[in-house]
């Protein structure tokens, strides 16, 4: 599967109004179970060493070795490993919006439905902490990755602002910039996790705990949404 179709900014600077998303030439995708086999253990071994090694020092050798495959093999799949950190990162953006999605098709309550949501995100960014720390690292080292990662997390706050306009539809948060609201509230979440899961936390009283940072997380955003002129308390 080696190189994944990814959006990429043209000329301009990040964020510009008007600029241009260029696909990638993608190269053909595995279709053979081996194939999707292998693929799979690049993956899983990338995980691994990118969790034991971190990303900046992880190395290709370490991991086709963690996948049992060859270094050869590996250049059949991805052109290097921030190739494959943005297949990782892919599979992290897919991951959470599925799990942020099932909630409200089941007909939950906002409320519910954000909490289980956060909740989703929440976990996945504890399983593949490695690799988000990654992902991490390598926005603020590689100018064409975090270009690449900037792309994927604009489909995450496309997502949001959509939740938002629903909202405002609903007579909720009226005047609020949809838009430059997912980005915050997507950039909360994001740090949060980081701060928490990565660096260990802030150093704050009370005790610490993953409901606790749930239940913070996705109390900030419901009423940061899902309130009405009426109830507003603010001047």
């Amino acid at each position: 599967m080696r190189r994944h179709t990814v959006a990429r900014r043209g000329p301009g600077s990040a964020g510009s109004a008007g600029t241009a998303a260029v696909a990638e030439p993608a190269r053909p995708v595995k279709a053979t179970r081996k194939g999707r086999e292998t693929d799979a253990a690049f993956r899983q071994g990338a995980r691994t060493v990118f969790a034991r090694d971190g990303y900046l020092n992880a190395k290709i050798s370490d991991i086709a070795g963690a996948a049992g495959k060859s270094v050869a093999s590996f250049y059949n799949y991805y052109d290097s490993k921030a190739d494959l950190l943005v297949a990782l990162a892919e599979d992290f953006h897919a991951e959470t919006t599925r799990l942020a999605q099932l909630p409200y098709s089941e007909g939950r309550t906002p409320r519910e439905a954000l909490r289980e949501a956060v909740a989703g995100f929440w976990h996945t960014y504890a399983d593949r902490r490695g690799e988000l720390i990654g992902i991490f690292q390598a926005a603020m080292f590689d100018p064409e990755f975090a270009g690449r990662w900037l792309d994927i997390r604009a489909r995450a706050i496309r997502n949001i602002a959509a939740e938002i306009r629903h909202a405002q539809r609903e007579g909720y948060c009226p005047g609020i910039d949809p838009d430059l609201t997912a980005s915050s509230l997507s950039a909360m979440i994001e740090q949060f996790c980081y701060v928490w899961q990565a660096q260990g936390g802030d150093r704050i009283a009370g005790e610490f705990t993953a409901d606790k940072a749930i239940d913070t997380l996705s109390s900030v955003w419901f009423h940061a949404l899902y309130w009405k002129p009426a109830q507003d308390w603010r001047p």
